[in-house]
């Protein structure tokens, strides 16, 4: 292609220097179509958010002795060595299993089986590294070559998606991603779930023969100045350049077919491939993270969408609890920086050591640091060292008139919640780079009734159009942290409606209430939502038991229950689909899930007690972030029809995931300790597999 003066500046821009490290960006609420530059609306009309690009595994069930499995000719020799106590969820687009799960197979030692060290030779006495397991799971690879088909391909570890978890680190997720040709396939992998030294599932994710070249034929800056232009503004308003291009294989499905239907065509046949440029930018002066593929051979332009998720001696503060229509307490303000001679990090108990004089705070941390837009934020204080930041009244800018213009409850409250649900992250994930590394909140951006994680910071807005500051509501700082989580766990969700039920998980996890962001729009309450809920979702409302029909994907247009159908469906706001599985506006369609969730916690403390329940939810949780990435799938019928059949078989599907690292003796052939509450939970939302298996517990 013929570059023009605006591909070449555009080459320009990149070789001075202004190329940031790649992000996403993840909201709260629905944009509304008028918080968009009226420059936006004037915007091409065909190709963005291909429907060819939502593919997903097309999956026959096969249960455990399964005769149909039983014969297969892939599968009998597998069986013959291991057992046929083995679940098989066949994908006929690949022809490969999708899932195999069952009795468990060892392979590390572990309380599942009776390998030593010693015997498997592994690099460490301690126990196995990643190395160690890479081979011991490459070797059970090419001991069964015929079982997955994928000896031919590249398979590479990928560091991002492959976790050592659990409390004795006896879960390991590992995951193979496919290339062709050194380039990466997205979305493609081979995976191996091991508890206590067993496989317990394995199988393979959209893996498939790539047929399409993998040399492109225009350039990067070519793929970027299709996606701005496509946009409608000039070069000189491009702001950040996030990603310049990344080459990359996508999956797509077959010519004449649509999403959420059963595939018709040849097994084996079923993916086809795009060769695209994925490019990631912003424009000066707008929050939205824009992400393009672009076709790298023809030029096309296949999605533009916007990325983000849209939707807070001994140092102390004033916080809101849960919600700023709460009286304010004084709490600890966790790994705080404390300037007193030298830079301190206090504990998690706001102490540190204080050696005399002047000590300083400006609500930066080790893990969290504030910056508000009212402006600067530093609290001193002498002898005998604490520094109190204090609690005022108001919102947006008030103060209690010392600490800075910044030292508003935004935050403090931001920077004590943050902190704290970090912290918890951190005894699930201990090695997460992210969580480890420093994150930026602002707060009181002059903008209202939402707040959004853009890849690299979370946002929080001031009050006003009838909303609260979203900096002063628990539940907003909890679920926009958790897109940024979700992306830094091998990539976020898919979709939005399981983006925004993600979120939504960590934000009640956190609170245990089933109101998200209670006080979002005081005296308002959201949609169908009980009275007392004045937050922008309800999920007791919508769980077993509540006051309104159940959500399921059956009841999803339910006048008397989510009423999905009075937004637009298949859902766009402008070019971005912000859709869950079945089409429908994601934040609507996310209660399917989330109320699934909702449910276990209360199945879960029903049978093990207030605490201990609660505590046994955010093991489940945090473990299956990894590979847990859509909470559910359309196996057929459509798009935007209730009726469609719906289930939670694939193998990153939640339902899937929480049995893998639920289990507790490596076989799932015989149930996992709160297999059957997994189930009942699920089940009663539409979005369980198969049989309901045994709660061992």
């Amino acid at each position: 292609m013929r570059q023009g003066p605006f591909t070449s500046r555009l080459c320009l821009l990149a070789l001075s220097g202004i190329l940031l490290l790649p992000s996403l960006a993840a909201g709260f609420a629905p944009l509304a179509e008028d918080n968009r530059k009226a420059g936006l609306t004037a915007l091409v009309a065909g190709g963005f958010g291909s429907e060819e690009l939502e593919v997903q595994p097309s999956l026959e069930v096969e249960p455990r002795g399964s005769q149909k499995a039983l014969a297969h000719p892939a599968l009998q020799r597998f069986f013959a060595f291991q057992s046929d106590a083995w679940e098989v969820r066949w994908d006929s687009r690949s022809d490969r299993p999708n899932l195999i799960q069952g009795a468990g197979i060892p392979l590390l030692p572990g309380k599942g089986n009776k390998l030593a060290a010693a015997d498997l030779k592994l690099a460490h006495e301690g126990g196995p590294d990643l190395k160690d397991v890479e081979t011991r799971v490459r070797a059970f690879l090419a001991d069964f070559p015929e079982l997955l088909n994928v000896s031919g391909l590249d398979l590479r570890l990928d560091p991002a998606s492959t976790v050592n978890a659990g409390e004795e680190k006896q879960i390991w997720l590992v995951e193979l991603q496919q290339f062709h040709r050194g380039v990466p396939v997205e979305g493609a992998k081979v995976f191996f779930r091991i508890n206590n030294g067993n496989i317990v599932q394995l199988g393979t994710e959209r893996v498939a023969e790539v047929r399409t070249s993998a040399s492109p034929k225009i350039d990067r800056a070519a793929a970027l100045a299709a996606a701005v232009q496509a946009l409608g503004f000039r070069v000189e308003e491009l702001g950040e350049i996030v990603d310049p291009g990344t080459l990359k294989f996508v999956p797509a499905l077959t010519v004449g077919e649509h999403p959420a239907e059963t595939y018709q065509g040849a097994r084996g046949q079923g993916y086809r491939h795009y060769l695209v440029w994925d490019v990631t930018f912003r424009r000066s002066g707008d929050p939205a993270t824009w992400q393009a593929k672009v076709d790298a051979r023809t030029g096309r332009l296949l999605s533009l969408v916007d990325a983000n998720d849209y939707a807070t001696a001994q140092v102390t503060g004033g916080i809101y609890p849960v919600t700023n229509s709460d009286p304010e307490v004084v709490e600890p303000l966790p790994f705080i920086n404390v300037a007193n001679g030298s830079t301190k990090v206090a504990d998690r108990n706001g102490n540190y050591s204080y050696s005399g004089g002047v000590s300083t705070v400006n609500l930066s941390g080790k893990y969290i640091r504030i910056s508000d837009q009212c402006g600067r934020v530093s609290k001193s204080d002498r002898e005998p060292g604490d520094v109190t930041l204090g609690t005022s009244r108001g919102t947006d800018c008030a103060t209690p008139g010392v600490g800075g213009a910044g030292n508003t409850h935004a935050a403090r409250t931001g920077y004590y919640h943050l902190t704290s649900i970090n912290r918890k992250a951190a005894t699930y994930l201990p090695g997460n780079a992210w969580i480890n590394g420093t994150l930026t909140a602002n707060m009181n951006i002059k903008s209202t009734c939402n707040a959004f994680w853009n890849g690299s910071t979370v946002n929080f807005f001031q009050s006003g159009a009838g909303c609260s500051n979203t900096g002063e509501i628990a539940a907003v700082f909890l679920h926009e942290w958790g897109h940024g989580l979700d992306q830094n766990t091998g990539g976020a969700a898919p979709d939005k409606g399981s983006g925004e039920a993600l979120g939504d998980t960590f934000a009640f996890l956190e609170t245990r209430d089933a109101c998200i962001g209670r006080n979002f729009k005081p005296g308002v309450t959201c949609h169908n939502c009980n009275a007392d809920c004045t937050g922008v979702r309800d999920l007791s409302s919508f769980a077993v038991g509540g006051s309104h029909t159940v959500a399921r994907p059956g009841t999803v247009a339910s006048p008397t229950g989510l009423d999905c159908a009075r937004i637009s469906c298949p859902y766009t706001v402008f070019i971005s689909p912000y859709q869950g599985p079945m089409g429908y506006e994601g934040h609507c369609e996310s209660y399917i899930a989330s109320t699934a969730n909702w449910d276990l916690a209360k199945y879960l403390v029903a049978r093990w007690g207030e605490d201990a329940g609660w505590a046994k939810m955010e093991a489940l949780w945090y473990k299956s972030l990894t590979p847990g990435k859509s909470a559910y799938q359309v196996a057929s019928g459509g798009k935007c029809n209730p009726k469609a059949q719906v289930n939670g078989c694939g193998s990153s599907n939640w339902y899937t995931v929480f049995l893998a690292v639920d289990d507790d003796d490596g076989d799932l052939s015989n149930g996992t300790p709160n297999g059957c509450r997994i189930w009942d939970a699920f089940k009663a939302h539409g979005i369980a597999c198969g049989a309901r298996p045994a709660c061992t517990q």
